[in-house]
C-alpha cells in the first residue's frame, strides 16, 4: 500500500538499553489514500511491527475514551481492547500502541526496572491526571519516578489550537496556575499549549525527564495526521498516528 510511514524518534529513548520505539504518522505513497479505509490501520500496523521484529499480536492497544483510566498488561488480551488511555507493561517484547491525531501521545520508560509506558493524553485525559496516574501505574510495576524519562510526541502545538474562554476555565478551576498554558494573541479566543501542560503534569508526578517533540500535527499536512485539519478542510474523515514502544526480549 504504501513505502513508509513518516516516522520521528526521541534521543532520550532512542538511547535507552535497546529500547525500540517510535511516533509514526501518515504513509508515503504517490497514490491517493482513504483514511478510513480499515485495511490503513492494518497496514500501518503491519509496518511498525515489520520494523520492530515483534508480532503484529504482541502491538497492546486500548478503546481510548479521553479518560485517566490506566491498563497494566502482561500479555496480549485474551477478549476485546479494554477502555483506557493508557497502558504499561514490565513485560519483554510487547508493544504499546497509542493513537493520536493532534492528542498528545506520551512515551515512558524506566529501562533499569524494566517498565514502560504509553498515554494518549488529550487535553480531557491529562486535565483529569492520565499521566500522573500512568506514571503511577509504572511505580506499582517497580519503576522508579527518578528514573523515567518521558517523551511527548507530534500533537498540534499552541499557535494552531484556538480555544473559547470555556475551555480555559475548565483548566483555571483546576488551579489559576493553568493560566500560563493560555495566551490571547486575538480576544476573546486563546490558545492552549498541549504539550507544554502535559510536560507540567510529568514534572509534577517527579520523573527524571521530559522531552518535547516540537512538531504540530495540524501543520504537517503530509505527515501528520490531524482531526482540527480535516475540520477545517471539511474533509469526510481523518486517520491516526501511532506511537509505539517496546521493551527489548532477553
Amino acid at each position: 500500500m504504501f513505502k513508509d510511514l513518516a516516522q520521528i524518534n526521541s534521543r532520550p529513548l532512542a538511547g535507552d538499553d535497546g529500547l525500540s520505539h517510535g511516533f509514526y504518522g501518515m504513509p508515503e505513497t504517490t497514490a491517493e489514500f482513504d483514511v478510513q479505509d480499515p485495511t490503513l490501520r492494518k497496514a500501518q500496523t503491519k509496518y511498525i511491527a515489520e520494523q520492530m521484529q515483534i508480532p503484529t499480536n504482541r502491538m497492546i492497544e486500548v478503546e481510548q475514551i479521553h479518560s485517566a483510566k490506566v491498563r497494566p498488561v502482561a500479555a496480549p488480551w485474551a477478549t476485546s481492547k479494554p477502555q483506557a488511555d493508557a497502558i504499561v507493561t514490565d513485560a519483554r517484547g510487547l508493544a504499546l500502541v497509542i493513537k493520536t491525531a493532534d492528542c498528545a501521545p506520551v512515551l515512558l520508560a524506566d529501562t533499569q526496572a524494566g517498565v514502560i509506558g504509553a498515554a494518549h493524553a488529550g487535553w480531557r485525559g491529562a486535565l483529569a491526571g492520565v499521566l500522573e496516574q500512568t506514571v503511577m501505574h509504572m511505580t506499582f510495576l517497580g519503576a522508579q519516578r527518578s528514573q523515567i524519562i518521558a517523551s511527548i510526541g507530534p500533537c498540534i502545538a499552541q499557535e494552531s489550537y484556538e480555544v473559547g474562554e470555556e475551555f480555559a476555565d475548565e483548566f483555571l478551576e483546576k488551579s489559576v496556575f493553568n493560566g500560563q498554558f493560555f495566551l490571547q494573541p486575538s480576544p476573546p479566543k486563546l490558545q492552549f499549549d498541549l504539550a507544554g501542560f502535559c510536560a507540567h503534569q510529568l514534572k509534577q508526578s517527579g520523573i527524571s525527564s521530559c522531552d518535547i517533540i516540537s512538531t504540530d500535527t495540524f501543520l504537517q499536512k503530509n505527515c501528520f495526521f490531524s482531526y482540527r485539519r480535516s475540520l477545517c478542510n471539511n474533509e469526510s474523515g481523518y486517520g491516526r498516528n501511532l506511537s509505539v514502544i517496546c521493551l527489548p526480549k532477553q
